[in-house]
């Protein structure tokens, strides 16, 4: 998707800075490992067979199934990708265009906001807010750092969104 010719972005990718992104093979490849055990043994724990079926063997069967079921499947999440997002400034069409960006890469546009419904902008090193004339939120990027930052301002500062 072509957005204009002109276009620059801001983008929440702490690869583009030199830091790494995410977590490590190794600690991704653990965490399904030990996430798919733990999904495994929630359920073979009602394989195994109880000496009696008391209702507080029941009880406590349930609850260590579901704490490991649970536990396995927030591993497993570790592993997953998030998607990131990204403002792109269409100077053209005097648009900002906030785009979602999958973990095989592919891109789409989330919201598109044009620059007269933009009152004011917040930049910190966490995250960069664009607000409207009432005071809501209509945009909230997280930033990755103080260099980060200084690139989004110095897009808005091109832009003229942000006051100089």
């Amino acid at each position: 998707m072509t957005v204009a010719a002109h276009t620059m972005a801001v983008t929440s990718n702490r690869h583009a800075h030199g830091l790494p992104k995410g977590h490590s093979m190794p600690i991704r490849a653990a965490s399904v490992l030990f996430g798919f055990a733990f999904i495994w043994a929630g359920a073979g724990l009602w394989l195994v067979p109880g000496l009696e079926l008391a209702p507080s063997v029941l009880l406590t069967k349930m609850f260590l199934s579901i704490m490991m079921v649970t536990a396995g499947v927030g591993m497993t999440q570790i592993a997953t990708e998030k998607p990131q997002c990204e403002l792109h400034f269409d100077a053209r069409h005097r648009q900002v265009h906030v785009v979602e960006i999958k973990s095989r890469g592919n891109r789409h546009v989330v919201q598109t906001i044009n620059y007269e419904n933009i009152a004011r902008v917040d930049v910190s090193d966490t995250e960069l807010v664009m607000l409207n004339e009432a005071g809501k939120i209509v945009v909230e990027l997280p930033l990755d750092g103080p260099h980060s930052r200084l690139d989004a301002i110095a897009h808005l500062r091109s832009q003229s969104l942000f006051p100089a």
